[in-house]
Parts: C-alpha cells; sequence; structure tokens
C-alpha cells in the first residue's frame, strides 16, 4: 500500500537551518547532535515508497513523499484528488521546520536504526506490495534503509526483524503527521513549484471510442516522438524543462489529466510529468 502524506495546514518559518544543536544544563544528559548540510539542495532524510503493483507510468512519476533538506524545508505529498482521471501535475506542498526540529526528527530517525549501516528489512510472505527506502545524510555519511511490504503484518520467527519493521513503521507514521510529533500548530505554507520537470512522452491512440480523453495540442516546437532521450519503458521519451519551455508547458498542463491526449501534427501522444526535487536533475537512467 503507497504511503501518501497527510501534512495540511504547515506554517512557514522564516528561521534557517545552522544544524546546530542544543545542550542541557551542567549534569544533564547531553542532547544529542547531529551535523547535517545546510544547504537547500543538501538532502537531509527522504522517505519513498513505491513499487508492487504500480503501472509503469507511475513508477516514472513517483516522487518522496518525504524530503528534507539543509535549510529546513520539507517536501511531501498533499492530498490526492479522488476524481479519476487525476490531474498530470502532482500535489506536492511545502514548509520548513526549525534547526531544533531537524534534531527532533532526526534523533526520532536515529532511535528507528536509520543512522545505522545500510540495510534492507524485507517480508517475504507478503504479494507485491510496495518498497519503502528512507536516505538519510548526517556527519557527511549517508545511510540507506529498506523495508518491503511495511506496515503489514509479517509472520516471522527473527525477532530482530520484526523489532526493526515495527521502528520503522512508526518512524514513518510520525514523519506522516509531523504536526503531532513536532506538537505545534500549523497552518498551510503553500505549493511546491518545482523550477524543472521530466516530462515523459508516449505514443498514443483515440482508438477507444467508450473512453472519453481530453485532447489538447503540444505547445512546444520540440517534437515529442525525439526530443530528449529514451527512457526506460519502451517507446517512452524523457526531456526536462527548465525556465520559459517549462512554463508553456505549463500552461496547458495546469488543466490536463492523465489521460489527456497530446497531439503534434498528426500524431498523438500521452504525457506523464515529474517535478524534480532541489537535489534532482536530468533523467533517470535508462
Amino acid at each position: 500500500m503507497r504511503k501518501l502524506v497527510s501534512i495540511l495546514g504547515i506554517s512557514l518559518l522564516t528561521a534557517a537551518c545552522t544544524g546546530a544543536g542544543a545542550s542541557g544544563p551542567p549534569g544533564a544528559t547531553p542532547v544529542p547532535h547531529y551535523n547535517v548540510a545546510t544547504g537547500s539542495d543538501q538532502l537531509v532524510l527522504q522517505i519513498t515508497t513505491g513499487g508492487g503493483l504500480a503501472p509503469i507510468s507511475v513508477r516514472l512519476t513517483d516522487t518522496p513523499w518525504f524530503a528534507l533538506y539543509g535549510d529546513g524545508r520539507i517536501i511531501v505529498h498533499g492530498p490526492a484528488i479522488g476524481n479519476y482521471p487525476g490531474p498530470v501535475l502532482p500535489n506536492l506542498r511545502q514548509f520548513r521546520v526549525t534547526p531544533a526540529e531537524i534534531q527532533k526528527i532526526l534523533a526520532a530517525a536515529d532511535q528507528a536504526g536509520l543512522l545505522g549501516p545500510d540495510a534492507n528489512f524485507n517480508a517475504t510472505d507478503i504479494f507485491d506490495a510496495s518498497s519503502t527506502s528512507f536516505t538519510t545524510t548526517v556527519d557527511g555519511k549517508t545511510h540507506t534503509i529498506g523495508a518491503y511490504a511495511l506496515g503489514y503484518p509479517v509472520v516471522t520467527v527473527d525477532v530482530a526483524l520484526t523489532e526493526a519493521r515495527k521502528k520503522l513503521s512508526g518512524f514513518s507514521d510520525k514523519a506522516g503527521d509531523l504536526p503531532t510529533f513536532l506538537g505545534r500548530d500549523v497552518s498551510d505554507a503553500g505549493a511546491y513549484d518545482a523550477t524543472s520537470m521530466r516530462i515523459f512522452t508516449s505514443p498514443t491512440d483515440l482508438s477507444d471510442p467508450n473512453l472519453k480523453r481530453q485532447v489538447v495540442a503540444w505547445p512546444l516546437t520540440a517534437d515529442p516522438g525525439t526530443a530528449g532521450e529514451v527512457a526506460k519503458v519502451p517507446q517512452t521519451r524523457c526531456l526536462v524543462l527548465t525556465g520559459p519551455d517549462l512554463e508553456t508547458l505549463l500552461t496547458v498542463a495546469r488543466t490536463a489529466n492523465t489521460l489527456t491526449t497530446w497531439t503534434y501534427g498528426a500524431d498523438r501522444y500521452s504525457v506523464y510529468v515529474r517535478p524534480l526535487y532541489p537535489d534532482e536533475t536530468g533523467c533517470p537512467a535508462s
């Protein structure tokens, strides 16, 4: 089951992240201090969930549902639109946390085992569930922890595996409900407007008379059948748009859905959009 973050109403704080930890009074137990990068494009913690029975087009456009950066910005999935077909542009939200709150999040991540050696805590008795991956960078070291079918009950005699998965699931729940975890009121900080996006195009047709599709014209001069580079899905291409080209495409994409047919001359295409996060560039390796 794919996990969606339901963080609504998050306040935009103006404090910049310095990575500084706090120390208690003399004789008190020291507060853990986690050294992190402070750049706006430097990833501190990311959680992704995907795979399973999701179609290839969904896998191409999947984004992390939680991404924390060095300046305190967090990008999450906003509420999904219930209508089908859904919009071609995903609902991504952003907000900021304070340096102290970054430390609190990382302390919880540490307790969940995310700062240990890279590992996978997989369940093998469940078919075609999704996989969750946690990537954390602290003190200049990146740790990657994975878990298949996280959140599902697993029948196993391995006590260590059961406990590890329980901790990961608990941290995932905290990341998915930060207002409760951080203990403060929040208000919506607004949309994440990516400055670059991957655009995936593949040939399509209008052969199904029972399927009513929106039809729009491809707004760029570049041929969607040859522009960009070959993607890992057959007959699919990927191009990265920025600046004026991106804004030109968005004028159409903002009202398009996942079943919209895009025309270029006599050709017809399906188009999928994948906003890039601050630490991401280019198309995925084919």
